[in-house]
């Protein structure tokens, strides 16, 4: 895929820097060449240049009231705007998602699907051919189809089956090496076999739309992952335990959380937020077509789908099957429901997801030696803006 960093050399002045564990106030950071090379608490450009001579004459934003934060990453999302992941047009619907995505500070996302050949085979050949790097789209999500219809969720029967050495071999090869996640139930007969072949694959394994009962939870190889915690899934239980308690278990290597408000109440968000580890914790919105636009109906796989204050649900049965929210929209609503800073809940949608898709040595944060792949947020966190789009309209230089 085509590689899309810019290579520009800046400063960032007197800004509050989102960094994985505090933000730190009124401070600066140095890009050379694409690259954080700097992040100094004082916020003085004129120090960084004194003992750095890559940044003399460097241009130098001067951002007081703001905010630099890693580009926030949509690991599971089935849409979003106009764009339904499962009814592409072609590669540059993938583009223009991307596009509409930055507008919530979103600069990396899986789509995700339900399984269904020709759609996984579409996409797979839309990720191909879009020219988006794979720091912005790793790759896909298969939600299924080896799941249990009594914990289904929002996904329709005819898109489940049993677990099948053979039918496993057919999606892969439908995913033509794209596949990078995949949810399965643990209860299922025979879902061992399934593990190690999406495994070697190299797909990440995530447990979700399940009825388990620990004990008979049968578990993969690490890593491994939980889908979207609460949801679809068997309850915290103090005795034999559903699959929720194993999210608590300091066990799995990753644990999904909707943070949009809907899917998962306050009181369970601020239990998510204390109890799974911070490396673990991934926020998602697992949003569909609709998020981010106006409310109304729109179409999910054939059928109607009615987006609202409620979410996104089915319009004949009422079951919500995704969210509108999206991005920074996600980060917002954890800070207020879940009682976090900031900090806390931008780490969970940049770099532990990153961590999760291996791809945290280069993006994820604000740390020296890693890409520059950031925003610039007012601090109501209303409108993102990439430094180049500012440094594009200015010629500043260093003071």
């Amino acid at each position: 895929m085509a590689d899309s960093h810019t290579h520009e050399t800046y400063i960032i002045e007197g800004a509050d820097l989102v960094l994985p564990d505090c933000i730190l106030p009124h401070a600066a950071l140095a890009v050379r060449e694409g690259k954080i090379a700097h992040i100094q608490a004082s916020g003085r450009s004129a120090d960084i240049a004194k003992k750095d001579s890559a940044f003399s004459g460097a241009p130098v934003l001067h951002m007081p009231d703001s905010y630099v934060m890693p580009a926030l990453v949509e690991m599971h999302i089935h849409g979003c705007g106009e764009w339904g992941f499962e009814k592409l047009a072609g590669p540059t619907d993938l583009v223009s998602a991307a596009a509409f995505l930055e507008q919530k500070g979103v600069g990396c996302f899986v789509p995700t699907l339900l399984w269904d050949e020709e759609t996984v085979a579409n996409l797979a050949l839309a990720i191909e051919r879009c020219g988006l790097p794979e720091y912005t789209l790793p790759g896909l999500y298969l939600e299924g189809p080896f799941v249990n219809k009594a914990r289904r969720g929002g996904i329709h029967p005819e898109r489940i089956h049993a677990p099948e050495p053979d039918f496993v071999r057919k999606i892969v090869e439908a995913a033509g090496g794209h596949l990078k996640i995949v949810t399965l139930a643990p209860e299922l007969d025979g879902i061992e076999a399934v593990y190690r072949i999406f495994q070697e694959a190299g797909a990440l394994v995530s447990l979700g739309h399940s009825d388990a009962r620990l004990p008979a939870a049968k578990l993969p190889a690490h890593p491994y992952s939980i889908t979207h915690l609460f949801n679809a899934m068997s309850g915290v239980d103090h005795k034999e335990g559903g699959l929720a308690n194993l999210a608590f278990s300091g066990d799995p290597d990753f644990v999904e959380l909707n943070g949009d408000g809907i899917h998962v109440n306050a009181t369970c968000l601020r239990l998510a937020a204390r109890a799974v580890s911070a490396d673990s914790l991934v926020l998602i919105s697992d949003a569909v077509i609709s998020a981010g636009m106006v409310h109304g109906s729109y179409r999910y796989y054939g059928h109607e789908v009615i987006s609202s204050e409620r979410g996104v649900r089915y319009a004949d049965t009422d079951v919500l099957m995704g969210s509108n929210r999206l991005g920074i929209d996600i980060v917002r609503n954890f800070v207020e429901q879940a009682q976090v800073p900031l900090w806390q809940a931008v780490r969970a949608m940049s770099l532990t997801p990153r961590k999760a898709l291996g791809q945290a040595e280069e993006y994820g944060s604000l740390e020296v030696g890693k890409f520059a792949d950031i925003f610039l947020w007012d601090k109501d966190l209303e409108i993102p803006v990439r430094p180049e789009t500012l440094l594009a309209r200015t010629d500043l230089r260093a003071e």
